[in-house]
């Protein structure tokens, strides 16, 4: 009889043991869940800062492409960046003294 009502104790001491384990696991796994999406919600937003900041810049460039006077932007990109010079012109270097 006493072993009787030790079994029948046993088995709901592992069933609320069981609950308590499962309960946990889905809490820890909540928290776990909601850090990962915090971190990509935050990566998010600096993407899309990102991309509005390339937006700006591709509208400059579009707005530099269409610009009338698109043959001196040329010019003076090839002159600065490249060093090319005109026809029947010569570049100079100044050599520092130092």
């Amino acid at each position: 009889m006493v072993k009787d009502l030790i079994r029948k104790r046993k088995y709901p001491i592992i069933f609320a043991l069981l609950v308590l384990a499962l309960i946990v696991y889905f809490v820890v796994t909540l928290v776990s869940t909601q850090a990962k999406l915090k971190a990509v919600e935050q990566e998010k937003a600096s993407l899309s800062e990102q991309i509005s900041v390339q937006e700006e810049e591709n509208e400059k460039l579009k707005e530099t492409i269409s610009n009338e006077d698109k043959d001196e932007y040329i010019e003076r990109i090839a002159r600065d960046e490249y060093d090319y010079a005109g026809e029947n012109e010569r570049v100079y270097y100044a050599a520092d003294a130092e």
